[in-house]
């Protein structure tokens, strides 16, 4: 801190007239900046009887805060020395403010530019403190990415970091979803928030991508809270410290040497000159494939208004490509798979979502590189490099291809032998959905809880298994099951080293490929164990497993099970509240967990130069 402070008030006495009220000032606006996004919190939380009730004190807060913002921007550059480059180097503050100011100036003359929530009666000043408040929250998220970029290139443990920016969205989730506005209103009686646990647990599933619920989305959360949820897992899939690199590449600052390596390591990159390419590649190519789906999509909503068809396309393009699986229909997709937007864009979303975008750009450099060749080819050119697959795509991609055509088949197979003649055999389009969404998109086109048995031991293994390294999917990957696979195989062939497409992997990735699955197996093992026990219902063990691997895979998905009462509910509504916090540490450690342990490990060099003799044990 005392470094970080140093470093800032050298930079001040160099590019500025007056250092002194300059280095004031930025402390008073960190000041500023804090206690008016928590009034834009509060003014939102208090409610008197049956409507909303805004105390005059936290409107003025939010407009003196902008106001003092704006300000003080406008006097550090007037006192700047470097006038060319300083709106180069605040480009996101300066923006802010400026439209902030412009937004002022038009909601003055023409009136308020939003509606007010609460009343038909709209005014000036409600518009004025409406656009205040987004200016505030906008300058709170950049101010979040740029200290999260901070840290990045500082000496902060990236494992640790990691951890501490999703628990951080977590809490900001979860404080978002306690707010009144959040939650769809009662026909009678006060307006209330969600209660903690309830607020927690949806904010959890979404920041990890999971798409657990405890109350159903489209009912208990108002419009509000779903776009919340929409960014806590549009956030949570892309990941937290790619979007502070996003924000510092649009700012126009570069990536250091230490951030380029935190997000290689998270982003699956080979190579410290791939990040900056790789970042570009996933804002522009998730971007354009969840535009592109939601207007796939919007056939599925076609009788719905215009808004209603936009925001309905939009929240489920977003939640298949970032693997969430939260939908705003009711009872997920169930009997729609024969749909094509179902069938078709709703599983390439996932599909591509949960390839890895390391891996989308090595394919889209391979195509480009092939189309060039039959471009070259006849003008009879031959001097262009060659491009070949990484070993990484290529076991990305074979084992992607294996297990959705074995899941596929294991599904049909073992529900059209069912012994139970009653049922209706699984069709061909919801055995390839499930084989699709049970790799940790968490939606179904099926009732889970009439799967048989031995079809929930099979999603039990897709779900393990999980997407991609790199991907917005959850589970141990399929790199590492795959070299375990192999290395079964060479052992089996009496072979020392893995063996893969013509390469030796080295024997450090076999040992980190069964650190991570162990670690998720018995995570999933010790979850089972006590939702078992706080439920005391063992002979709905294989649905508590079944849930267990969905929340530590990031999954999703659930299984019915019968309450009290003989209703039929998800097992997830089912849960009592210690077994609700027990999957809430489940989906944040399956989530954050194995990349924590890969981040932790990776910069983890042995430096030793000696070795103990080998002695040989008995395996059996």
């Amino acid at each position: 801190m005392d470094f970080d402070l140093h470093e800032t008030r050298r930079v001040v006495l160099r590019d500025t007239l007056h250092p002194w009220w300059v280095d004031r000032f930025r402390r008073i606006d960190f000041v500023s900046l804090t206690v008016g996004i928590a009034s834009v919190l509060m003014s939102y939380s208090v409610r008197e009887s049956d409507v909303y009730h805004r105390p005059w004190e936290f409107p003025v807060i939010v407009v003196v805060s902008m106001f003092w913002l704006t300000l003080s921007m406008a006097l550090q550059y007037h006192w700047s020395l470097a006038k060319p480059t300083f709106v180069a180097r605040h480009r996101w503050r300066v923006g802010v403010s400026a439209l902030w100011g412009l937004a002022i100036v038009l909601v003055i003359i023409f009136g308020p530019a939003l509606p007010e929530w609460t009343s038909s009666s709209v005014s000036r000043w409600d518009g004025v403190v409406a656009v205040s408040q987004i200016g505030l929250l906008l300058q709170g998220a950049a101010a979040f990415l740029m200290g999260l970029r901070t840290a990045a290139a500082g000496a902060f443990n990236p494992a640790l970091l990691l951890v501490g920016s999703f628990l951080g969205l977590v809490m900001l989730g979860t404080l978002l979803l306690m707010l009144p506005r959040a939650r769809v209103r009662p026909p009678i009686g006060p307006a209330e928030g969600a209660p903690f646990v309830t607020a927690l647990f949806t904010a959890t599933s979404a920041a990890c991508v999971t798409g657990l619920v405890v109350e159903d989305t489209p009912t208990y959360w108002s419009r509000e809270g779903q776009w919340v949820i929409l960014g806590l897992f549009q956030i949570g899939g892309l990941g937290i410290m790619t979007f502070g690199a996003f924000f510092g590449l649009v700012a126009g600052r570069n990536i250091g040497l230490k951030e380029h390596a935190t997000l290689s390591d998270l982003l699956d990159s080979e190579g410290l000159g791939n990040a900056r390419q790789l970042l570009m590649t996933i804002l522009v190519f998730t971007l354009s494939m969840e535009v592109l789906g939601a207007i796939g999509l919007s056939g599925l909503w076609s009788d719905q208004p215009l808004g209603e068809r936009v925001f309905q396309s939009l929240f489920h393009s977003v939640s298949s490509f970032c693997n969430a699986g939260f939908a705003l229909t009711e009872n997920s997709f169930v009997g729609m798979a024969d749909r094509w937007q179902v069938g078709g864009v709703l599983v390439l979303l996932i599909i591509v979502g949960g390839l890895g975008f390391a891996v989308l750009l090595d394919v889209s450099r391979y195509v480009r590189h092939e189309m060039q060749g039959r471009q070259h080819a006849k003008g009879l050119l031959h001097d262009r490099p060659v491009v070949r697959l990484s070993l990484t795509t290529k076991i990305v991609l074979t084992s992607t291809i294996i297990l959705l055509l074995g899941g596929t088949l294991g599904l049909l197979l073992l529900e059209r032998t069912s012994t139970d003649a009653a049922s209706d055999p699984m069709s061909v389009a919801d055995a390839w959905f499930q084989s699709v969404t049970f790799r940790t998109a968490g939606f179904n086109t099926v009732d889970m809880g009439q799967l048989q048995p031995e079809s929930k031991l099979l999603g039990i293994l897709l779900m393990f298994i999980g997407a991609s390294p790199g991907s917005t999917g959850g589970g141990v990957k399929t790199i590492a099951f795959s070299i375990t696979v192999l290395g079964l195989v060479s052992v089996l062939r009496g072979r020392r080293h893995i063996e893969c497409f013509g390469r030796t992997l080295p024997d450090m990735l076999m040992q980190r490929a069964l650190a991570v699955m162990f670690l998720s197996l018995m995570l999933i093992m010790v979850t089972a164990a006590l939702l078992v026990m706080y439920e005391d219902r063992p002979e709905f063990f294989l649905d508590y497993m079944f849930e267990a691997t969905s929340a530590v895979g990031t999954v999703g998905v659930t299984s019915t099970i019968p309450v009290e009462d003989g209703t039929v509910v998800s097992v997830t509504q089912s849960l009592s509240t210690p077994s609700r916090l027990m999957i809430i540490v489940a989906m944040f450690l399956g989530r954050v967990g194995p990349l924590t342990l890969l981040l932790a490990i990776a910069g983890q060099v042995s430096t030793a130069r000696y070795q103990y003799p080998e002695e040989r044990v008995t395996l059996g």
